[in-house]
């Protein structure tokens, strides 16, 4: 697997594991809050639920921001950086597919989400391809620098992951918290208008 596609997994894994590990913080028998109104679907990834056919494990996670910041309650004070960065988050959606075999899913329809982002306003600032695997990330910051979203869609033969989350991070934020759990560090994007 490329360094790229390391990183884009352990991305994704640094998601599932600042939330997961905030879930797995509360006491048994704690009162927990839910929202009143159900999570919404991610529009980004309309049509995903295709990849599940034929998946040996599907893993889907939605936390919208009430949720994080109920889990990031439950962060050790240990982890001040983890529990600062779930408190800039909007939301996090991860949708994971592991298949037995090669083959699982369409190219064609991985393609079809590459596509919505690359016609929209979305800047593709990873792509990596192998013989059998593929890397892609974008993002989207506003006029301050600040990112306010991120895509990723990692793809190898048996397995399929992609990764949309939004918040208010500035690049550089994203990266160190990124480079504590291992995504490989590269030079952030520069700020419009710098020189």
């Amino acid at each position: 697997m490329s360094v790229l596609g390391v990183g884009a997994r352990v991305m994704a894994a640094m998601v599932l594991v600042v939330g997961m590990r905030s879930w797995a913080a509360v006491p048994a028998g704690a009162a927990v809050e839910v929202a009143d109104k159900p999570l919404k679907s991610d529009p980004m990834l309309a049509g995903a639920e295709r990849f599940e056919q034929g998946a040996k494990e599907v893993t889907e996670v939605n936390l919208d921001q009430s949720m994080l910041a109920m889990a990031a309650r439950f962060v050790g004070n240990d982890d001040a950086e983890a529990k600062r960065l779930m408190s800039k988050m909007d939301f996090v959606y991860v949708r994971s597919y592991e298949y037995a075999k090669a083959g699982g899913y369409r190219m064609e329809d991985v393609a079809q989400f590459r596509g919505r982002l690359d016609e929209s306003r979305w800047s593709h600032v990873v792509k990596n391809r192998s013989a059998t695997e593929s890397t892609d990330v974008w993002m989207r910051t506003d006029n301050e620098g600040q990112f306010s979203e991120l895509m990723v869609i990692a793809a190898e033969p048996t397995e399929l992951t992609f990764v949309h989350l939004k918040g208010r991070l500035t690049v550089e934020e994203l990266t160190k918290a990124g480079a504590s759990y291992g995504v490989p560090q590269g030079s952030a994007p520069a700020k419009k208008g710098a020189k």
